[in-house]
């Protein structure tokens, strides 16, 4: 799967860096929320220290998590501007 162009553009260095350590796209949910159009979910934890010991998180991403269980158990990246999110599961 390429990088798709309608995901925000600051967040497609993370969304590639996940694919090509071969983490896949479990579903995507549009809205994901009332704060939140778009989200991408991945089938494995994303790799927060992997990718931060290659590269800088880029301006405007913000990482999250949410362990409230009426949600999925989650950790990700959020767009500040758009509020797009990528996220896997917390294991």
């Amino acid at each position: 799967m390429n990088v798709p162009d309608w995901i925000s553009e600051s967040l497609r260095p993370l969304v590639a860096h996940e694919l090509s350590r071969g983490n896949s796209v479990e579903r995507i949910d549009q809205p994901a929320g009332t704060r939140c159009p778009l989200a991408v979910n991945f089938v494995l934890p994303l790799d927060f220290a992997g990718y931060a010991r290659q590269h800088q998180v880029p301006d405007g991403v913000e990482a999250w998590e949410n362990r409230d269980g009426h949600y999925d158990i989650q950790a990700g990246y959020v767009c500040t501007r758009t509020r797009h999110a990528i996220a896997g599961p917390i294991v």
